[in-house]
């Protein structure tokens, strides 16, 4: 009988059922890591806003949730093949005899780049504010159609 490749096989598992703890505590300190009012440092630190893009026949449109963003701290351009959206929530002013019990609207700059899918239309790029939620539609650049070639006939 040869014991040494069950001894091996125990030792590998031992070492893996280790690693696999290992790698739980990990998770578990990660996820009861709080601020004083509940928490989680990670959540307070996401910034980058969420976006959705939907095609149409003629254009694509990105929708971009950014509450709390005043119209003059926001920028919108194309460079190159990339839409880029940038922007600043800035800290809601406290008063000298008032502090924050729980914060979770975080306050700073931001900065998504989207490579844009195909060639647009830059000239008739249309971007608009509302309720919290910028829109931007991108037309599709307009490709010249088939046209009918007219043949002379010459004697």
């Amino acid at each position: 009988m040869n014991m040494g490749s069950g001894f091996r096989a125990n030792m590998l598992r031992n070492q893996f059922k280790n690693i696999q703890r290992e790698i739980d505590e990990i998770f578990d300190s990660l996820s009861q890591r709080k601020g004083p009012w509940g928490s989680a440092p990670w959540r307070e630190s996401s910034l980058l806003p969420l976006i959705n893009i939907r095609e149409t026949t003629d254009s694509f449109v990105f929708t971009c949730e950014i509450p709390g963003i005043n119209f003059d701290d926001l920028s919108i351009k194309i460079e190159g093949d990339a839409l880029i959206i940038q922007g600043e929530r800035k800290t809601d002013a406290q008063t000298g005899d008032s502090s924050y019990l729980r914060r979770e609207r975080v306050s700073g700059s931001f900065l998504r780049s989207l490579t844009l899918p195909r060639e647009i239309d830059k000239e008739d790029v249309i971007a608009s504010y509302k309720n919290g939620v910028l829109k931007v539609t991108l037309p599709k650049e307009k490709k010249p159609g088939a046209r009918r070639i007219k043949v002379k006939y010459d004697d």
